[in-house]
This record gives C-alpha cells, structure tokens and sequence, in this order.
C-alpha cells in the first residue's frame, strides 16, 4: 500500500493528483454551496491562483498533498480530500475531505478515502498524529472518525473560509491507529 507515483487506490476509490484537466471541476465546486453542504464554507478559487499553484507544486509537495477522489468503476470525481502539515508541528498531519458530489454521500466514500490516507500517513509518512476539524452539528463526519478511531480532543471555535465556526478537533494518535483492527485487516 502507498502512493503509485501520484495515486492511492482503494478498493472502490483512486485518490489522485489533481491536473490542469481537473481545473474547471475544482473551480466550480469551490464556489457551489451544495458541493459544500452544510459544514463547510465554499472557498471561491480564483482560476489564476489555482492555476499558479497547480503549476507551482503548492498543491503537491512534502508538506501537503491535494488529492481528488474518484470512483474507480467509472472515474467519475467525487470530491477532494487534503492533508498538510501544520507549522512547527513536525510528523503531524492535519486533514480536510469534501464529498462534493451531494448524491454520492452516504455511500462511505469519505470514510474509505480517509482510512487509506490515514494508513499511508502512518505507513509511509511516519506520522505521529492525524487530526481533523469538523463541525458541531456533522454527527456523519463524527461518527466517521469515530469509526476510524479518532477521539475527541476538544470542542473549540476555528475558522473556515473566514467564516467562524463551533467544532470538535479529532485526533488519532499512531499507538491507537496499531491497536485499530480496521487498519490491520483490509481489502485492496
């Protein structure tokens, strides 16, 4: 398991590299409510700065990494999920998962995309820890992490977008991660 050159592949997913082809489709969820939904702030890309970054390999480097996440059966993109290290926060990695597709949630894409990413953090990485943010009032996303054995380190106020939120900060840590069966026993 691990990186393909700049692919993960899941059972049912492909968690790729996003290219100059995806531009339009990341534009355009980014400025769409619904490819948000609820809990998460639509982020409004300007086309010359994703494109800049694309080309810069802000996007892709040691520090973070911006998959899209696409149904292996028939390629079709779902959503994006990104990690990054935090500043001065060494072997931690923070991460971030839209299912943009509203029709496609609900149907453990997220969760699977996340399991795996985790599993390459830990594996490949040499993470030490993984969190995530969510919001309050997203029981799916806690269950999820939940499922993924993450805990709930604290309830706070964090900022998404420039839009304030009330959120939980979840964490797992690498000695809960190898002692999760869900991460030892696992179909490719």
């Amino acid at each position: 398991m691990g990186l393909f050159g700049d692919q993960l592949f899941t059972p049912r997913l492909r968690l790729r590299k996003i290219g100059e082809q995806d531009l339009n489709l990341i534009l355009a969820w980014s400025r769409s409510s619904e490819a948000h939904g609820p809990y998460l702030s639509p982020e409004n890309l300007r086309e010359d700065r994703l494109r800049s970054q694309l080309a810069s390999g802000a996007l892709w480097n040691s520090q973070e990494r911006l998959f899209l996440i696409v149904r292996r059966e028939d390629d079709k993109p779902l959503g994006t999920i990104h990690y990054w290290r935090p500043a001065g926060r060494d072997r931690v990695a923070a991460l971030a998962l839209k299912i943009a597709e509203a029709g496609e949630r609900g149907q453990g894409y997220g969760t699977e995309a996340q399991k795996y990413l985790i599993r390459h953090l830990f594996e490949q990485e040499g993470m030490e820890r993984v969190e995530m943010h969510t919001d309050i009032n997203n029981q799916a996303q806690q269950r999820c992490l939940a499922k993924l054995g993450f805990e709930l380190v604290e309830s706070l106020t964090y900022t998404d977008q420039q839009v304030e939120r009330i959120g939980h900060l979840y964490r797992l840590t690498r000695s809960a991660y190898l002692s999760q069966p869900l991460y030892q026993y696992h179909e490719l």
